[in-house]
């Protein structure tokens, strides 16, 4: 009886190990299909970023070119300035609030 039941359990042992092995070998290759979809996505990416790069050098070749360049990236700089600090004011109008509030 105590044979018939180990060899069952050891039947068993090797189809529970079978069936880790193979989740094991389906997640790498998933893995590995994701790491591949990745590097053809980046690798776009760096090409548009080369090309973009290529025309911005060319825009900017000319003065008057130069100095439009310069006001689009001064209007850019303001508006992120100006949208982290309206987030800054209103963080500290709502602690203020809250403070007033806890007072009462």
């Amino acid at each position: 009886m105590y044979a018939k039941a180990s060899t069952t359990l050891a039947i068993e042992a090797q189809w529970v190990f079978r069936q880790i092995t193979i989740d094991m070998h389906q997640d790498v290759s998933d893995q590995d299909r994701l790491l591949d979809e990745s590097n053809t996505a980046f690798g776009g990416l760096g090409q548009t970023l080369k090309q973009s790069y290529g025309r911005m050098s060319r825009m900017v070749s000319t003065r008057h070119k130069r100095q439009l360049c310069y006001y689009v990236a001064i209007t850019v700089i303001l508006f992120f300035v100006i949208y982290w600090g309206s987030g800054i004011v209103s963080r500290f109008s709502k602690d203020e609030g809250q403070q007033g509030e806890q007072d009462i």
